[in-house]
């Protein structure tokens, strides 16, 4: 008789572990997703900022930072990135490889962007109107001194001058069909190739800064703008399309999970604008200015993007602190 207690008390055990362990925080540990991001500051910090809320909500995160923009998009295609924050004009001509036509509006280039990529199997959430643009810029004293004030003036001075304008330049922006290609041929001028320079990003930044070119090409959020006062030029023409900092997702992945888009919703609405207002020049300031702040801190600081991005997510209430 006791045996036959024994056994089915061992029987009931056995039951009572399985529907413990299917509740467990180890199982917990099956909701996982690999988020990536590139190489420059401003997307450290969005990576940080997606990975750790994901983590927040309860996600294994795998992280996958330091990516060139091919390489992020090649990723998530292949499925071994299910999340990332893209820039909407990028994404428009060069991942979807479709025409820029000037003078588009961002509210525009998003919602174009956001249906024809639906049809590659990525879904794109709430934007960030940060507008992470290309630019041209210089020291005031050059502008005072040749009057320059747009893209316009700036090329009427390349073509008096043959082109023989120290500039500074990345390697991408030379060789994107929305960079220097798309400047000269709008703009109609040539910037002669024995006073053009390229290299890596940052570069043009701090070749600016030590006054050893006269033009040089920058981001719309770049800290060094407003620490140095540097003249940017208006793109009159609107050669370059708006670069929206954008999460997009895998479907599978937002089928697996749907509430990851609620998750990184909340992250983009800690930024201005609201769903339906007006993209004003103003409210792209203000989201600018935040990210100018945000860089800053890595660029200028040196404090970890990680840590940057915590900082935020902690004073916008969108983790808790420790």
């Amino acid at each position: 008789m006791n045996r036959r207690i024994l056994r089915i008390l061992s029987k009931v055990c056995f039951f009572m572990v399985i529907l413990l362990s299917v509740g467990s925080p180890a199982s917990a540990q099956e909701k996982s997703v690999s988020v990536g991001n590139k190489n420059f500051t401003e997307q450290y910090i969005i990576g940080q900022m997606i990975k750790q809320l994901l983590e927040a909500g309860g996600f294994a995160v795998e992280y996958r930072p330091d990516l060139t923009s091919m390489a992020l998009r090649a990723g998530m295609k292949s499925g071994e990135i299910d999340i990332c924050a893209d820039y909407t004009g990028t994404a428009w001509m060069i991942h979807l490889k479709r025409k820029y036509e000037p003078g588009t509006g961002h509210r525009t280039v998003y919602q174009n962007v956001k249906k024809a990529d639906k049809e590659n199997g990525f879904i794109w959430i709430d934007p960030i109107w940060n507008n992470n643009s290309y630019a041209l810029a210089s020291w005031p004293e050059f502008t005072e001194k040749h009057g320059l004030k747009t893209l316009s003036d700036l090329a009427a001075l390349y073509r008096k001058n043959d082109g023989e304008i120290l500039t500074f330049i990345n390697f991408e922006f030379s060789a994107r069909p929305d960079g220097l290609y798309a400047l000269e041929d709008i703009y109609d001028f040539n910037i002669a190739r024995s006073h053009l320079k390229t290299a890596t990003p940052g570069a043009s930044l701090l070749s600016l800064e030590e006054h050893k070119a006269k033009v040089a090409m920058v981001f719309g959020t770049d800290p060094a703008i407003a620490e140095n006062g540097w003249h940017v030029y208006l793109d009159n023409k609107s050669v370059f399309p708006p670069y929206d900092l954008t999460p997009y997702i895998r479907r599978e992945a937002l089928e697996s999970y749907p509430e990851i888009e609620e998750i990184l919703n909340s992250l983009s609405a800690s930024f201005p604008g609201k769903p339906g207002e007006p993209i004003t020049p103003q409210l792209v300031e203000e989201c600018q200015k935040i990210w100018r702040r945000l860089n800053a801190k890595v660029d200028v600081r040196k404090l970890d993007p990680g840590k940057v991005a915590r900082q935020y997510l902690r004073e916008n209430r969108l983790i808790r602190k420790d």
